[in-house]
């Protein structure tokens, strides 16, 4: 029996530490602390998050070039430095576990095959290039554009690890079962790819409507503010964040249907009873974020929103699209396996 230090535990570990990651982003966002820690990888020049408000007023006399958008007067609380610092934290420990798992990856080639560190090493660089779009992150002062960027490349480092994991699992052990998808159509096949893909974009609409601050853009409070837009089905687009807000429930309503259409169809081919079960997770998790969506815009008073709930929303969200990114690729990897049995 492989031990688990050198089976396909490590990678799915490492998507669960990947995830926490993602959480710890929001956390930070929720927390009002993007802006925390103004250098990288240091924290106002040092290691931990301790930091005085002398201590931070004396590094930005020191380096006034690193002046955040809030100015030279403004003083994070030792909790808003912990949450970014914590964050950071989980990303030198993925570094070094990512490293572990990619020799490990490299010294089972000959039992496991070398496919399966070909996508380990796309997925290490994932990891290399999500790190640099931190430090862009930091150094930018948490644009918009970039908090929405590095949010895509987490989330596709995360799917990444998790197909690792799976290709590893069916070559050293085999699937079991429960995880086998019988082959579909190309079609259907193509609409969850389609809909993974605009599951991705939602989520950085929402990254970017956040962080930018025009969550309000289509009013708050129940009927005008949702499931209306500025009291209206169809508002006047006139404003950048009711254009971004509007696009971002449209596609809401574009993917639910299709999402529900797949699963129907999907339904009625008998054979199919796995692909159905994971596109109802799937579904489980997209219409009650839809619900957490409007709660939290309804729950919002005086342009305030409820900081946990918008964070439960980027996770559920995030559940979303990692379901239907692993329903797709369980898909192919059955395809895989039915062309090398034939071969």
């Amino acid at each position: 029996m492989v031990p688990w230090y050198r089976s396909y535990l490590i990678p799915f570990g490492l998507a669960i530490i990947a995830f926490l990651i993602i959480t710890t982003g929001g956390w930070i966002r929720i927390n009002d602390a993007g802006e925390s820690c103004p250098d990288w990888p240091t924290c106002f020049g040092t290691w931990g998050f301790d930091v005085s408000a002398d201590e931070q007023e004396e590094w930005w006399n020191e380096n006034p070039d690193e002046i955040d958008s809030r100015g030279g007067t403004h003083r994070y609380t030792t909790y808003q430095i912990f949450t970014e610092w914590a964050h950071r934290a989980l990303v030198g420990v993925i570094g070094i576990l990512v490293a572990y798992s990619h020799y490990t990856a490299w010294s089972l080639k000959d039992s496991i095959g070398n496919r399966v560190y070909k996508i380990h090493f796309v997925s290490s660089m994932f990891l290399i290039m999500q790190a640099v779009l931190g430090y862009v992150t930091v150094d930018l002062d948490n644009a918009p554009w970039t908090v929405s960027l590095h949010l895509f490349m987490a989330l596709i480092f995360t799917t990444s690890l998790i197909t690792v994991g799976f290709v590893w699992w069916q070559n050293q052990a085999g699937l079991p079962e429960y995880f086998k998808i019988n082959k579909i159509s190309t079609k259907y096949k193509n609409y969850i790819w389609y809909l993974c893909l605009i599951v991705l974009v939602q989520l950085m609409i929402g990254a970017y409507l956040s962080t930018s601050y025009h969550r309000a853009a289509c009013d708050i409070g129940f009927y005008k503010g949702w499931p209306l837009c500025q009291g209206s089905v169809i508002p006047t687009l006139e404003q950048f964040g009711i254009i971004l807000n509007y696009g971002h429930r449209l596609s809401a309503i574009i993917v639910g249907f299709l999402l529900l259409y797949v699963l129907k169809e999907i339904k009625s081919e008998n054979n199919n009873s796995n692909a159905e079960k994971f596109l109802k997770i799937a579904s489980f998790f997209y219409f009650g974020n839809i619900f957490l969506g409007g709660l939290y815009v309804v729950t919002a008073v005086d342009g305030v929103f409820l900081g946990w709930l918008s964070l439960l929303h980027l996770l559920v969200g995030a559940c979303v699209f990692l379901s239907l990114a692993t329903t797709y690729l369980l898909i192919n990897l059955s395809e895989i396996k039915e062309t090398n049995v034939s071969n």
